[in-house]
Parts: structure tokens; C-alpha cells; sequence
């Protein structure tokens, strides 16, 4: 096959465009690096979540699997990103590895945005000023530099999604491309689950293409790291799927699967994220239907394939938690749309429709992020996380140094060789059931003496009646600045009995002179020392 929009392309324009946006993905990035370590005195992640995945990045390495070495546990839903980040184990430079894994994910999403930009024809003469805004704005409408922000997976999942859809693009242009889709189908899998649908909606097309083996091998490294990694849970006497899933998990019994999705797809509609992957895939299909360029010249599998992955995202997959779930969909709709808006167009120069249409997905973007807020809330929530969970963390390991219960697993675990028992059960089988099928009156004071954990920083609203009824309460950490996502702004410092209390009580009045600007702490009654 052949593709008349990308001929003629400008030889510099193939290096420029790609350039483009790693310049804009990694500008919008270092601002908001700056920012968040000016309001929270120095480096943090918006979310406790990247030092989960390094704890168990630790455990991995001492030949566990959890948090704690001696305690099973699958407290990360991505099978390669604990992988990841084993180098630098055991020093201070670990906890930049996300960091690292985060700036090279950036630049290969903002590359292959580029990339596709170029071999779609965007670099032709007349459509050159579409070109270069969609690889300045798209990276930042498209949340690239944001998601990057967070310090998970996320951004190398959207680069695997990427990938596939590049090397589809090529497969329907020229018959290439088939080594770029087999690579993104095994590590967007590897990464995140929900990178299924795309890889086997990849291995459909290149099926029904006639590369028969080349999908069959697709499905294969679609399927191959979920079945690896459900299998070496199973196998060391966990459950298939990980206990960060189940955790989140709230299933209707009493809905059958169809109304089940269907209360999904209509959860993941109602906010203007979820409006925008649906406006991208109603889009799609309406450049199928409406253009006999797509639909005889083999681009409508193309074309099926973005559609048909939106769609089972909005019907199976989770919205939100910083963007972050969506964005790999999100990132592959968007590139798909652009792909084919000049196929449709067999060549010619960029009606007033096609330029409207890519100034709305531009547009849609930034207005449906809400992007000038992305400056703010992004910084506000590494400073949450820097005053409250950091600070956390530096009690329990530097003024406590004892076994410890949390609720919200993260900095407290990381370089933490004590016992860290996750009361919420990411961490802990045993508390995750406990949580979801048998929370009785003061069950968590139950889990806290059975594993002689003599103190509790938890979230009091998180239990409520669950709270252990020896349990003493010494005082509250309180952030008194808004802004961050946090299970709350007030943290309950406890001993779990009588018998530990002084021990509390001198651990806090130590760490008290230490505490960071915009917190306090606040002694319960006859607690002062």
C-alpha cells in the first residue's frame, strides 16, 4: 500500500517535528518540577503510589515478593515496573529511579507523537502549520508531561500504546511495521493490563490484513506477561489478580455482567475526560463511514482497531487518580484520529473542517484537563505527600523504629526494615479480607496484636467501628494547607495498647522539633509529656 499525503515530506522536518514535542512534553515537565520543589522544599512525587512499587522493587531484590520479606503479598498491578526499578537498591539514588524511568518515558511518548505526525503527512508543505501545533500543544493537551509527573508506569505504558499505533500505521501504509506492534503489544501488557485490548485488537488487524502469523504472534505477546504474571502469583500461593486490584474493587452482586459495565461506561461518560475518548472515537468511526479513502483502501481496520480500544476502555477500564489510567487510550485516540484525518482528505490541503477538528482536539484537551489547574494541583500534591506521608515516614523509621500499621502504604514502607502491616490490604492478604468480608468491631486491633505491631498511623474516618478497642490515641499530624490527594489531612498517631504508649509518647516528642512548615502536630488529651 501506499500513502500519497506523506510524500514529498521535507527531509529536516522528520527530525524537527519529532523534536518538537520532546521539547514542549519535557518544558511543561521541568516547570512543573520547579514549581512543586519551590512549595514542597525539595523533590516528591504527587502520589505515595511510586514508593509502593519501590518497596516491593526491594522486596524483589532480597527474593521476596510484597513489602514485607517475610509476608506474600501483590501490593503492584504492573507485572515489569517493579522490575524496573531495581537498580540502585539499598542507596538514596532509588528513589529517583521512577523519576528516570518517568523522563525517558516522556521523550519516547513525545517521540512517537512526533513520529507519526511525520509519516501521517503533517510535514507536507499545506498542512506543515496543523503539523507543528499538533507536536507543540499535543504533548501537554494529551497530559504527556503531567502523567510523567506521577512517577508510575503510566508513561511507558502510553509509549507502548503508541507504538502499537505507529507500527499500524506502517503495516497500512507500506506493509512494515510489524516488530514496532509486536513490541508495544508485549510491553503495554507488561506494564498494564488494560493494554489487552489494544494489543489484541492489533492482532485482529493484522490478521484480517493477512499477516496471519505476525497476529497470532501479536496475541501472543499480548497475552504472554498476563499469564506469566497470574501464573507466578498463583504459584506462591497468592490470588490471580493482584490485591492493589481487589482493593479497589467494588463489584454489585446483585448486577449481571452487561449492567456492570454499563454502570462503568456510564461512570467514566460523565466527566469531560471520558467525553473526550468518546469524541475521539465517534470521530474515528465517522471518518470510516465518510470517507471512501479509508474505508477502501484497508484503513478502516485502522481505524477499528483506536475505536474499538476506546471503547473497551470506557466500558472496563478506571478514569481519573491523576489521569493516569486513561492516558495511554487517551494518547492512542488522539494520534489514530490524526493518522487518518489526511487519508480521508487523499491528499489534498486541510479544509476549514479538518483544521477546526484539529483545533478541537487540541482544545478538548486542555478544556477538559483543565490545564492551567494542572500548575497548581500537581505542585499542591507533591507537597501533600512531602509533608504528610514523607514526614510519616521519617517517625516510623528515624524516631520509632518498631513494626508499624498504616492504611496508606507508600513512604512508610520504602527503606523501611521493619514490619509495615497495611491495614487497608494491599499488602496484606489477611487484611484485605478482613477489610472487605469480615470487618468487625475492633478487627484491625486484632491484626496489630497478632503481628505485634505496637503503633498505628491511620486515617480514624477510613475504620471507623474497626479501630482496635485497646488502641490509645496520642495525637494527630494535621496538614494545614489544602491541596494534594490524600486519604485525609490528619494522620492518628496510636499505640495499639497500654503498654506501648510511652514508648509513643518519646518517639513524637523527639520528632516534633523536626516538623516541616505547613504541619503540626496536636497532642490528644493528658498526652503531653
Amino acid at each position: 500500500m501506499t500513502d500519497t499525503v506523506s510524500d514529498q515530506t521535507p527531509a529536516p522536518a522528520t527530525l524537527v517535528t519529532p523534536a518538537l514535542s520532546i521539547l514542549s512534553a519535557c518544558g511543561v515537565f521541568a516547570v512543573l518540577q520547579v514549581i512543586a520543589m519551590r512549595m514542597a522544599g525539595g523533590f516528591e512525587y504527587p502520589l505515595d503510589d511510586p514508593y509502593i512499587h519501590l518497596a516491593l522493587s526491594e522486596t524483589i531484590a532480597m527474593g521476596g515478593y510484597g513489602v514485607n520479606l517475610q509476608e506474600l503479598s501483590s501490593p503492584g498491578s504492573s507485572p515489569l515496573f517493579p522490575l524496573l526499578l531495581l537498580p540502585f537498591n539499598g542507596t538514596d539514588m532509588h528513589r529517583f529511579v521512577p523519576l528516570a524511568w518517568n523522563i525517558l518515558g516522556l521523550i519516547a511518548v513525545a517521540w512517537l507523537w512526533g513520529r507519526l505526525l511525520v509519516e501521517a503527512g503533517y510535514c507536507r508543505p499545506r498542512w506543515r502549520a496543523l503539523g507543528i501545533a499538533a507536536a507543540v500543544l499535543g504533548p501537554i493537551a494529551l497530559m504527556m508531561p503531567m502523567v510523567a509527573f506521577v512517577g508510575m508506569e503510566h508513561s511507558l505504558h502510553a509509549a507502548a500504546a503508541l507504538a502499537v499505533v505507529l507500527g499500524l500505521h506502517r503495516h497500512f501504509k507500506d506493509g512494515s511495521g510489524t516488530g514496532l506492534i509486536i513490541a508495544g503489544a508485549f510491553l503495554g501488557t507488561a506494564l498494564r493490563f488494560e493494554g489487552a485490548a489494544l494489543a489484541l485488537l492489533a492482532a485482529g488487524a493484522l490478521f484480517l490484513s493477512g499477516k496471519r502469523p505476525a497476529g497470532l504472534v501479536t496475541a501472543v505477546a499480548g497475552l504472554l506477561p498476563i499469564a506469566l504474571f497470574t501464573g507466578w502469583l498463583t504459584a506462591i500461593g497468592l490470588d490471580p489478580t493482584p490485591s492493589s486490584v481487589q482493593a479497589k474493587l467494588v463489584i454489585e452482586d446483585e448486577l449481571s455482567m452487561w449492567q456492570q459495565r454499563l454502570a462503568v461506561l456510564m461512570t467514566n461518560l460523565r466527566g469531560l475526560p471520558g467525553m473526550l475518548i468518546a469524541a475521539l472515537a465517534i470521530a474515528i468511526l465517522g471518518l470510516w463511514r465518510l470517507s471512501p479513502a479509508i474505508k477502501t483502501r484497508g484503513w478502516g481496520i485502522f481505524a477499528g482497531v483506536i475505536m474499538l480500544a476506546a471503547l473497551a476502555h470506557l466500558a472496563f477500564g478506571q478514569m481519573g487518580w491523576l489521569n493516569r489510567y486513561e492516558h495511554y487510550i487517551l494518547v492512542a485516540a488522539g494520534a489514530g484520529f490524526l493518522a487518518l484525518l489526511p487519508k480521508a482528505l487523499e491528499g489534498r490541503p486541510p479544509t476549514l473542517t479538518a483544521t477546526g477538528a484539529v483545533v478541537a482536539l487540541l482544545a478538548g484537551g486542555l478544556i477538559a484537563y483543565n490545564m492551567p489547574r494542572q500548575f497548581v494541583d500537581l505542585p499542591r500534591a507533591a507537597r501533600a505527600i512531602h509533608t504528610q506521608q514523607g514526614q510519616m515516614a521519617v517517625f516510623a523509621k528515624t524516631y520509632l523504629d518498631t513494626p508499624i500499621a498504616v492504611n496508606d502504604l507508600g513512604w512508610v514502607a520504602f527503606q523501611n526494615p521493619n514490619y509495615v502491616l497495611d491495614l487497608w490490604g494491599l499488602a496484606s492478604k489477611e487484611a484485605l479480607e478482613r477489610r472487605l468480608n469480615d470487618p468487625t468491631p475492633g478487627w484491625t486491633g486484632e491484626l496489630t496484636d497478632r503481628h505485634n505491631v505496637p503503633a498505628a498511623l491511620v486515617y480514624d474516618h477510613w475504620f471507623e467501628d474497626g479501630l482496635g478497642a485497646r488502641w490509645v490515641r496520642i495525637g494527630v499530624l494535621d496538614l494545614t494547607v489544602e491541596g494534594g490527594f490524600l486519604g485525609g489531612y490528619s494522620v492518628a498517631f496510636y499505640a495499639t495498647d497500654d503498654a506501648h504508649v510511652g514508648m509513643m509518647r518519646d518517639a513524637v516528642s523527639a520528632w516534633i522539633p523536626t516538623l516541616m512548615p505547613n504541619s503540626r502536630f496536636r497532642w490528644d488529651e493528658g498526652m503531653a509529656p
